[in-house]
């Protein structure tokens, strides 16, 4: 049943339809000198929705919330089988179909061949996955997509949802490329989603049916039982318009995309909740029966997610110089070997009793690297060791800018001390309100050494591509994610130099795993998930350490 179909079963509605725009409105509730009532039906994220409007020159915002509330649960209890036998009318079409658009794509000169073909293909559904690589442009692509529907009539507003670290600089994107004053912009952090009720009622108060939402960083969303996850989700059903978009969809396996394609619409996997994709999609196992050990239907699930996705890889469009990679290794001094051994020891004596857990392992596995790294804790206090790492410095030549990453702020504490604080961009977490300023002294030249977490300068910044060639891993993540994202912060358009990745190292076994697992692309905490089932060849993987 269409919306003309539904304005015959309702006295006095009137039909509003532009080209891409269509509501039926109704008379309800009070309409005087000082309170106006506008409701509505209207096809919103796959679904007939009611919309209520309640303006009361009364109240403080011109809007009486509480009122459009009632109203509108009146109005969806009164027309409850209108509304049913419309949906299952609509649900005979194809979902594929459903969510199909046609709109101009509206892009310039400077947008190079794979941004205009990913902007098509954007812009014929009402919902996407753009799925590219660090570097290739993506921010542009989304940016040229808002202003697309916004000419085409379909939008008025954007909300973008992003790593707090990478906000001003997608505002400086929008800057760069949007070219629309009206078209009303909001950044909130995915942190924010997860640790502020004031971000939420934000996003829900901003949001309504001509709305584009942008998820960047989607991967940062991949937990169903996040509170970010389930807030941003909660938003996105207000609008028909969602584009997510990553350079690492996947962080671990095919369970990472359930959140990031039902924030798109929960219809496109076709399960209503993650226990059911858990179900249909997943072999759970372990010793509690709760971690994921395998994995089927898949073939099925991609068919699913298909129509809706769109992928960019570096090699595909970007001609981007050669890297060449590099591991330097240093000896433990005396206390870090001592102390590498104990913990060992102590795992190999937890292993063998029986009573041990995968935190137990992770736990253990962090504080040798963090012993490897030169550091470690004794409760709340935090030992200084010593690190050979520094005699590896030699293979660095002086007369270059240099990006080193590092796992723990420990490390950046300790190489600010080596260089120089005045010698030194600092980028952390501890430095949130510097650490723009900071970014822009090394890009015009100012310091020589960006030192920055992985998890802090690893996503989203723009620009060390064009002063830099060069980036040292002081240590490394156990995840092959973030070191991607790390060396994409150099290797992505507007870099012209042959790129040299450096590894240090010590020759404790934990880092050689670590290295190792990272050149197979993969994870060392899904490895360890797999060891916890026999015991046997755990025991084997900690003596080898």
């Amino acid at each position: 049943m269409q919306l003309e179909q539904l304005q015959a079963r309702i006295k006095y509605s009137r039909l509003y339809k532009n080209e891409k725009i269509e509501r039926l409105y109704f008379r309800f509730g009070q309409d005087s000198r000082d309170i106006k009532t506008t409701a509505w039906f209207e096809v919103v994220n796959d679904r007939l929705t009611v919309f209520v409007r309640v303006e009361n020159i009364r109240s403080a915002d011109l809007r009486d919330r509480l009122l459009e509330a009632e109203y509108k649960a009146e109005i969806e209890r009164q027309f409850y089988e209108i509304i049913n036998n419309c949906e299952l009318e609509r649900k005979q079409t194809p979902l594929h179909v459903r969510l199909r658009d046609d709109i101009i794509p509206i892009y310039d000169d400077s947008s190079l061949r794979h941004q205009a073909d990913a902007l098509r293909f954007c812009c014929s559904m009402k919902v996407s996955a753009l799925y590219a690589d660090t570097g290739t442009g993506k921010s542009k692509i989304a940016i040229d997509l808002a202003v697309s529907r916004y000419e085409a009539g379909e939008i008025k507003k954007v909300l973008v949802f992003l790593p707090v670290s990478t906000k001003k600089n997608f505002q400086a994107q929008i800057d760069l490329w949007c070219r629309h004053n009206a078209l009303e912009w909001k950044l909130i952090g995915h942190e924010s989603m997860g640790s502020s009720n004031r971000a939420v009622f934000e996003a829900l108060n901003f949001v309504d049916s001509e709305t584009q939402i942008i998820i960047d960083e989607s991967h940062m969303i991949k937990t169903p039982t996040a509170k970010r996850s389930k807030r941003i989700k909660m938003v996105c059903e207000k609008t028909s318009y969602k584009l997510v978009m990553t350079g690492t969809p996947v962080t671990d396996n095919v369970h990472n995309l359930y959140m990031q394609y039902a924030c798109l619409s929960p219809l496109i996997i076709g399960v209503r909740d993650w226990k059911k994709f858990e179900e249909k999609y997943l072999v759970m196992g372990g010793i509690f029966g709760d971690e994921i050990i395998g994995y089927k239907n898949i073939s099925h699930l991609m068919g699913l997610l298909e129509p809706y996705t769109y992928q960019i890889t570096k090699e595909e469009c970007l001609n981007l110089p050669a890297k060449q990679f590099y591991t330097h290794t240093c000896r433990m001094n005396d206390i870090q070997y001592e102390l590498y051994h104990e913990e060992k020891m102590w795992l190999l004596e937890k292993i063998k009793s029986d009573c041990f857990r995968a935190t137990d392992i992770f736990k253990s596995f962090t504080r040798m690297q963090q012993i490897c790294c030169g550091y470690c804790h004794y409760g709340n206090e935090r030992e200084y060791l010593g690190t050979n790492k520094f005699s590896l410095m030699h293979n660095i030549p002086a007369d270059e800018q240099v990006i080193f990453f590092c796992k723990y702020i420990f490390e950046v504490e300790m190489i600010i001390e080596h260089f120089g604080y005045k010698n030194c961009a600092v980028f952390t977490g501890e430095n949130p309100q510097e650490r723009d300023a900071e970014l822009r002294d090394f890009v015009n030249g100012k310091t020589k050494y960006f030192v920055a977490t992985m998890q802090s300068g690893g996503t989203g910044l723009n620009g060390l591509q064009e002063v830099c060639r060069r980036i040292v891993f002081f240590s490394n993540s156990f995840s092959y994610f973030q070191r991607k994202q790390s060396v994409g912060r150099i290797d992505r358009q507007g870099q012209r130099n042959e790129m040299f990745i450096h590894d240090f190292r010590t020759e404790a076994n934990i880092d050689d795993k670590i290295i190792r697992n990272l050149k197979r692309k993969g994870n060392l905490a899904d490895e360890i998930k797999k060891l916890m089932l026999d015991k046997t060849k755990l025991k084997k993987y900690v003596e080898s350490l």
